[in-house]
């Protein structure tokens, strides 16, 4: 996860804001919207690892770090809030395991629809499943590669499968170059790498 992280922030260029936002059980912006490469790096590496994967979560805290502001979701059945208009500010959900609760994603793949926020979602490892240790526990996880898919789509975005390195670098040149040819009305693009571990 931090490798592919990594990869990510990398492959971006260097007029574009980038923040990371850790999640599993609960999430944390971990470091701000910045064009300082090194403190997201730093930022990255410090990530441990969860057995938990609370992708709606991730988004939330995500889309705070994006819009500047606490971002909540509305009770079932009530209009969601309008948060604004961040067009040409995206999300790269990273995540290796499945939804284990919290808020709906689907749900905020919507809100972030509605105030101009794509998220591309990256599927790491295996959707046969795999086992990880977590402070001296193994727990099983497995990918969730529909659930990425369909986060994707609701925000007109990209779900791309990586295992491995090269394929990392392919992923994140093709959302770049998607980003490169759009028309943005401001001059700096946001990016928010949510990273599961």
């Amino acid at each position: 996860g931090r490798a592919a992280a990594t990869t990510c922030v990398d492959r971006q260029p260097d007029t574009g804001k980038v923040g990371v936002v850790a999640f599993g059980a609960t999430a944390l912006v971990t470091q701000q919207p910045t064009l300082d490469r090194a403190a997201v790096t730093a930022a990255i590496r410090r990530l441990t690892p969860s057995g938990q994967t609370s992708v709606g979560t991730g988004i939330l805290s995500a889309l705070g770090a994006v819009t500047g502001k606490p971002v909540t979701l509305a009770a079932a059945g009530a209009e969601q809030p309008d948060i604004g208009w961040y067009a040409g500010s995206a999300i790269v959900i990273l995540s290796d395991g499945e939804e284990t609760g919290g808020p709906d994603p689907l749900e905020l793949a919507d809100l972030a629809s509605t105030a101009g926020v794509k998220i591309h979602t990256v599927g790491l490892g295996s959707t046969q499943g795999t086992q990880i240790k977590v402070d001296g526990f193994t727990l099983a996880t497995r990918l969730d590669e529909e659930l990425l898919k369909q986060i994707a789509a609701t925000t007109d975005a990209s779900y791309h499968a990586a295992t491995d390195a090269a394929g990392l670098t392919a992923v994140y040149d093709a959302i770049e170059l998607g980003w490169t040819v759009r028309q943005v009305p401001h001059e700096v693009t946001s990016w928010v790498v949510a990273v599961a571990l």
